[in-house]
């Protein structure tokens, strides 16, 4: 059953006259009735009754009008949901990011993404980069803010905002009412480190600069996760070089002081799956694009 046969029945149904249903189809009262016969032979049926100057419903085309009614409404409505979804206004995102992203850029994408796209559904889950690739490896998130470099060809990057890291003082440290701190001044602390497989550039680039500040650093503990190395700090466990973002939470018992001289950076990236991306996807990655271009 052809659906343009359903639409003109309605048509017919509607108007109760086939000249005048043709001319609202945009076509000929020949073909016009020549599909509503061949809609009547598939269905075994008459649906109109005509004479020479009336058409009328039958019984059974009177039944079978809103049930076609209702057909043609959900079939429009199917049709609109799926062009939204390729248009990535409706569906799904699954997003991983790394504590600092939720201080530096995350809030404004989220903002722009939500005014123009309210109908997708937003997952958020704060994940460590190494559990971001591999969530994203196992496609359970769709893209990540996380921080590179990274080691993983089937993913995607683009650079977003980067920033300095400061130190992390208990608030009762001798030196924590200092405004800013050379390394020199840290050579006898205890150091609450990321461990190096987390993120091996800033951990040796960390080491590199405390060495040439003449000192190893004596590190005590090596924690993944962001929130447990302040709280760790805020015990009075040890020191630790955190993103200058980090000042913006509440935690108590912590102190920020900045580093002076080169101190060490860190990077942010959006990543994808390169051969995965769906149109909700594509928009989300434009809005992320200009919160970067707006930021720099």
């Amino acid at each position: 059953m052809e659906l343009h046969s359903l639409r003109y029945f309605v048509a017919v149904a509607e108007e109760l006259h086939f000249s005048r249903a043709a001319a609202r189809l945009h076509i000929t009262q020949p073909a016009l009735s020549r599909q509503i016969r061949l809609l009547e032979e598939e269905l075994g049926i008459t649906l109109l009754r005509r004479t020479k100057r009336t058409v009328e419903l039958t019984e059974a085309g009177a039944t079978f009008l809103p049930e076609v009614r209702k057909a043609l409404q959900q079939i429009e409505s199917a049709i609109q949901v799926a062009q939204r979804a390729a248009r990535g206004e409706v569906g799904s995102l699954r997003i991983a990011f790394a504590a600092s992203a939720m201080y530096i850029v995350l809030p404004k994408i989220l903002q722009q993404f939500r005014a123009l796209y309210p109908n997708v559904k937003l997952e958020m889950t704060e994940l460590c980069t190494l559990d971001q690739i591999e969530a994203l490896r196992t496609e359970t998130v769709d893209v990540g803010l996380l921080h590179p470099p990274i080691d993983a060809p089937f993913l995607s990057l683009y650079p977003l905002q980067g920033e300095k890291l400061v130190v992390a003082l208990p608030e009762a440290h001798p030196l924590s009412q200092q405004k800013q701190l050379s390394l020199k001044t840290l050579a006898s602390e205890p150091f609450i480190l990321h461990p190096r497989y987390e993120g091996p550039i800033l951990y040796d680039q960390i080491l590199a600069l405390c060495r040439q500040a003449g000192f190893e650093p004596h590190i005590v503990h090596e924690e993944i996760k962001h929130q447990t190395r302040i709280g760790l700090v805020a015990a009075g466990i040890g020191i630790a070089f955190v993103p200058e973002s980090s000042q913006q939470s509440s935690s108590s018992g912590v102190s920020y002081c900045a580093i002076a001289g080169d101190a060490p950076t860190l990077q942010l990236a959006a990543a994808w799956r390169t051969e995965q991306v769906s149109p909700v996807l594509q928009e989300f990655l434009q809005i992320t694009q200009q919160v970067a271009v707006q930021g720099n």
